[in-house]
């Protein structure tokens, strides 16, 4: 089943937790979706998949900042809306862009990210059967929503990844990447890359 948290933390800080019982592409680019669409910005995360009597599930856990002060009212207010928006958005086929749109918010454009320069790195690790990609860019509300758009895309499915901002404000993001169940093949790779790469800063 699935299970869904969402505290206040601070002046305006909401600690979100969620469980889903099915793994598969596009779940965190829903949920992204939602994030963004409320103009929460995410500080921190921890994704991850962990077995439980033979069945995998997705352990996400994020620390989420709005873009104003509010008062620990409004922020449970926003807590609550966002598991609303969460669960309509994994239990049916709704659309996250259509959400976002719908909120009156354009859906970002990669250029907007990485015209300042984005540094992605690939590794395969065949021992786990899966691909890393590291990637450090600048960090602005909805860079999880494009990347995660970006892997959804490509048939991509994050196993797990680590998110992480600097005081300095850039996202150093490590992610743990396979494509049905195996690592991502070199055309993948090559594809992901090739679309990364125009927002370099060598090519600029």
């Amino acid at each position: 089943m699935k299970s869904f948290s969402c505290t206040v933390a601070g002046d305006r800080e909401l600690i979100l937790e969620i469980r889903t019982p099915s793994i598969k592409e596009g779940t965190l680019y829903r949920l992204s979706a939602a994030i963004y669409s409320l103009d929460l910005d995410i500080y921190s995360g921890d994704i991850d998949t962990l077995e439980e009597d033979g069945e995998l599930y997705s352990y996400d856990r994020f620390v989420l900042r709005t873009m104003v002060d509010g008062s620990a009212r409004k922020l449970s207010e926003i807590g609550l809306k966002l598991g609303m928006l969460m669960e309509a958005l994994l239990s049916d086929d709704s659309d996250p862009e259509e959400l976002i749109r719908a909120g009156e918010k354009e859906i970002p454009r990669p250029e907007s990210f990485f015209e300042a320069g984005v540094e992605v790195l690939f590794d395969q690790n065949t021992e786990k059967g899966e691909t890393t990609m590291y990637l450090e860019a600048p960090d602005r509300p909805g860079l999880l929503f494009t990347v995660a758009r970006l892997l959804f895309r490509h048939d991509v499915n994050i196993v797990s990844a680590t998110l992480r901002s600097t005081y300095g404000g850039h996202a150093r993001d490590l992610f743990h990447l396979q494509s049905k169940g195996k690592p991502l093949s070199a055309e993948k790779i090559e594809a992901l890359s090739s679309f990364l790469s125009q927002f370099t800063a060598s090519e600029n």
